[in-house]
């Protein structure tokens, strides 16, 4: 009997943790009243779009950023982070003035519909712990699929920064999206951009 009870302690606490949904993780973080704007390669929430074509000019100058056929998406390749290559394709919502959500998404480099080596699934997981590790902060959740192809998906946030992974209904792609729930802007204290 006294073992049982001894349990209860730990299964409430689970529980609890388990409990702890985006909606209130989001709401959590906007009362803290931190702003971080940080993305990736020195993109961040509030540069203007010139500053971003600026910028990603400048990165495809130093061989960092690509564009794609059309010249309407960048692309990132990370050779070496992933248990294969995988690139990395985004590009800004321009119905904002300045940046404030990037849809994209990752793939690995050498995924085929005939082959079962480089799934969606399989690049999920190492995303999340990479990015766990890039952006430090709180860790992942699993939400419900926005798309509902799959049971779940990952989501971080960490002030006003929200970022968002999942797997295309194919398993071919991680759609990553990055936003920002801030609709207070200077009033925020600002941590610096990593």
């Amino acid at each position: 009997m006294g073992l049982a009870l001894s349990f209860i302690p730990i299964m409430l606490t689970q529980s609890c943790k388990e409990e702890q949904t985006l909606e209130k993780i989001e709401a959590d973080e906007m009362e803290r009243d931190v702003k971080v704007d940080s993305l990736f390669y020195g993109i961040h929430f509030g540069m203007t779009m010139q500053d971003f074509y600026d910028h990603s000019y400048d990165m495809n100058q130093e061989g960092v950023f690509f564009q794609n056929n059309m010249n309407v998406e960048v692309i990132i390749h990370y050779d070496d982070d992933f248990t294969a290559p995988v690139d990395f394709v985004f590009f800004p919502d321009t119905s904002y003035p300045t940046i404030q959500k990037i849809d994209g998404y990752m793939m690995f480099r050498q995924w085929a519909p005939f082959t079962k080596d480089y799934p969606a699934s399989k690049l999920q997981g190492e995303l999340k712990e990479k990015m766990e590790e890039w952006y430090g902060g709180r860790e992942f959740i699993k939400i419900p699929h926005p798309k509902g192809h799959w049971p779940y998906a990952y989501a971080k946030v960490d002030g006003n920064r929200k970022i968002v992974l999942y797997r295309s209904f194919d398993d071919q792609k991680v759609e990553v999206v990055f936003e920002n729930l801030s609709t207070v802007g200077p009033d925020l204290k600002t941590v610096q951009r990593e």
